[in-house]
């Protein structure tokens, strides 16, 4: 082997090492720095050194904004990644079973991962129209009035299901590959023990999908606790705050807020950069422990 064949690899990965450095790890250095300063995004602005004091702010002074966004992107995740992956699962398990118009039924659970977040926010946002959207009309042949993105008590909740029905289609199709990976001798062998279809499903099937189920739990919890743009789209974190999420709090503080302090957006994404990492590593650790115990 030639001296130059060990180096190609590397030259090969040099132009993503480049991007991921140039696009990822200097815009993060950049962030940390500005969470220490106030800067505010104008041009010819100074930039002063504050040290810790856009924390202090987040911590005492803000508090209650802090508080109040932990708490709804708790529920918001939570949520979101429980029906996801449970719904998604299930879908996946049918798909598996060979039934008629499983290409289409593939296809339209998938649909919404291609539209994009924008196009899947616009859409529910005019499907929950207070006057004349679909689900609005629906809901008045129950005698059911209900502005179900304008109401506090609802928002929330409307917005989860928007969350999940953009994304079911990627989580499923994770669990449908690692279904189809799993070998048919070990369900020809539940048989012959007497398993029936849900005691297959429930004693073979999900157990063998643990890498599948990490990966799923993994990206929903991310999504949920970093994402911005479908919320942005439906409520701009409101009515009442009641679905402004750490992610979308971040967004509003740099871009839309009155006092215009991205040094103190830049404090709020490092405190939710270290809640991310410290929960995906808590996550990924329990489930690969799972795995190997399965």
């Amino acid at each position: 082997m030639s001296r130059t064949a060990g180096v190609w690899p590397y030259v090969c990965l040099a132009p993503a090492l480049i991007a991921f450095l140039l696009l990822e790890v200097l815009p993060a250095l950049a962030t940390s720095i500005f969470s220490l300063t106030d800067y505010t995004g104008l041009p010819g602005a100074a930039i002063h050194w504050v040290g810790l004091d856009n924390y202090t702010s987040l911590f005492v002074a803000q508090q209650s904004f802090l508080l109040r966004a932990l708490g709804v992107t708790a529920i918001f995740s939570l949520m979101v990644t429980a029906l996801q992956n449970g719904v998604a699962v299930l879908i996946a398990w049918l798909l598996n079973s060979q039934l008629r118009g499983q290409l289409a039924v593939r296809s339209l659970v998938f649909l919404p991962v291609v539209l994009g977040a924008t196009i899947n926010g616009l859409t529910w946002y005019v499907m929950f129209n207070p006057l004349s959207g679909p689900v609005t009309l629906l809901l008045q042949h129950f005698a059911i009035r209900a502005n179900l993105l304008g109401t506090a008590a609802t928002a929330l909740y409307a917005v989860i299901w928007v969350q999940i029905w953009a994304n079911l289609g990627f989580s499923m199709m994770i669990y449908l590959a690692g279904m189809q990976a799993i070998p048919m001798e070990i369900y020809e062998a539940g048989k012959i023990d007497g398993t029936s279809a849900w005691s297959g499903f429930r004693f073979l099937t999900i157990p063998l999908l643990g890498p599948s189920i990490t990966i799923n739990v993994l990206l929903a919890i991310i999504g949920t606790i970093t994402g911005f743009e479908l919320i942005f789209v439906l409520t701009d974190g409101g009515p009442a705050l009641a679905t402004q999420t750490l992610g979308i709090w971040v967004f509003n503080q740099a871009f839309f807020s009155n006092t215009h302090l991205p040094g103190f957006a830049a404090a709020i994404a490092m405190v939710q950069f270290v809640i991310v990492i410290a929960i995906a590593l808590v996550m990924q650790h329990q489930l690969r422990r799972r795995e190997v115990v399965l």
